[in-house]
């Protein structure tokens, strides 16, 4: 059955979804490591990296994370 026009089946939005949300999760895991690098080499603090989090977290209406 096709959908409506204008609109994609159902399959085919869960796995956009699906795809968006991994691509999403391996996002966040990138950030994570690159921060931590940044704080283990010395570039940025830890206070630095909670400051980033804050305000990060600020913008989307999200609670931080402590570093």
């Amino acid at each position: 059955m096709s959908a409506p026009p204008g609109q994609q089946p159902d399959d085919t939005d869960a796995s956009e979804r699906n795809a968006e949300r991994a691509e999403l999760h391996f996002l966040a895991a990138l950030t994570d490591e690159l921060m931590r690098l940044l704080m283990t080499s010395g570039v940025l603090t830890q206070a630095q990296l909670n400051e980033i989090e804050a305000e990060t977290a600020k913008k989307i209406g999200s609670i931080p994370r402590a570093w």
